[in-house]
């Protein structure tokens, strides 16, 4: 399959939804045991659930999410100074409302990631100009160094290799790359065990979580992005997995909303301290469902998801509505 029968006409680089809503499927599994706390009565199913989080999901997906965002970023600015728009005020722009956003599910949910990705978005704006292999380094030194002091140094970092695999058009010319993401994919793969153990050794002897966690996950994360994105080289593979790209591509709505639907069902059915792990998972696993579906369903009336949209809205300023959806057919304007 060629890459380019990834990107739609409007310049859409599909593989980024899809991505989008893989890193959706795991960082809910995590959000829900934040915001509704299990009881510590456990069963032998919540041992099984937890030790598959551990080895597969903690940490592993919020990789995901900040590696994209700095794509999103090189994306972002590239298209609109194309455009011949004043990009960084208008990304300046983007940030401060996903501030606001971040600083009104901060309250419902203490654990989210977009007021820090709002605050930490500035600091990508000085690297756009420089040289991929500078924006590489840079990043990778600054992830490695995360994983072992302090996390926010990881994210500025995996901005930054975002930004950098924007700048080569890694996902825009997935075919040019392939041997590279086949090496990464194998040596990645290769450190899954490895990673593991030094995860658990980290954890054994100091007890600091987080530390263990991004030490033993990146692998994990790494290993995810590059089998996913040849995969999806298939065809086969984009319509069977549609529901994700669908997910992904209304990420900011089925974030938030996300927490509307635990904290809701949490509240009705009385869960804090009450309610198993393996239950939780069941319900993230559940949510899922109900919102892949919900998201293909909306796809076929309107372009973006109503989260997308205002977002879009505000950072704009002027809109252009062809349908009386307005979000059926939208053009805007800096």
């Amino acid at each position: 399959m060629k890459t380019e029968e990834c990107v739609k006409n409007n310049n859409r680089i599909e593989t980024l939804d899809y991505l989008r809503g893989f890193a959706l499927l795991g960082i809910i599994f995590i959000n829900i045991g934040q915001m509704v706390f299990a009881t510590t009565d456990r069963t032998a199913a919540d041992t099984a659930v937890n030790t598959f989080m551990n080895i597969a999901v903690s940490h592993r997906f919020f990789v995901i999410f900040s590696f994209l965002f700095g794509v999103g970023f090189y994306l972002f600015i590239s298209r609109a100074k194309e455009r011949g728009d004043r990009a960084m005020l208008l990304f300046t722009r983007r940030l401060l409302l996903l501030l606001a956003i971040g600083l009104a599910h901060h309250f419902f949910q203490p654990g989210e990631a977009l007021l820090i990705y709002s605050i930490l978005g500035f600091l990508l704006m000085p690297f756009f100009k420089l040289k991929p292999a500078v924006v590489f380094l840079t990043g990778f030194i600054l992830t490695i160094a995360g994983c072992f002091t302090v996390f926010l140094l990881e994210i500025w970092g995996l901005f930054l290799l975002g930004l950098w695999a924007g700048q080569i058009g890694l996902f825009r010319q997935t075919d040019r790359y392939r041997r590279g993401l086949l090496l990464t994919m194998t040596v990645a793969f290769l450190f899954l065990v490895p990673s593991y153990y030094v995860q658990e050794q980290i954890f054994e002897r100091t007890g600091m979580v987080d530390v263990a966690f991004a030490a033993g996950g990146l692998s994990f994360s790494v290993f995810y992005v590059t089998a996913l994105t040849l995969i999806l080289r298939s065809r086969l593979a984009q319509r069977l997995l549609e529901p994700l790209k669908y997910l992904g591509r209304m990420a900011l709505t089925n974030y938030l909303m996300q927490t509307v639907m635990i904290l809701s069902l949490s509240a009705l059915f009385n869960w804090p301290e009450r309610i198993h792990s393996s239950q939780l998972a069941l319900t993230a696993a559940g949510i899922l469902l109900i919102q892949m579906a919900a998201s293909t369903r909306w796809f076929r009336y309107y372009r973006m998801g109503p989260a997308e949209y205002l977002w879009r809205l505000g950072t704009y300023g002027t809109k252009s509505v062809r349908h009386s959806s307005g979000m059926s057919e939208t053009t805007v304007k800096g």
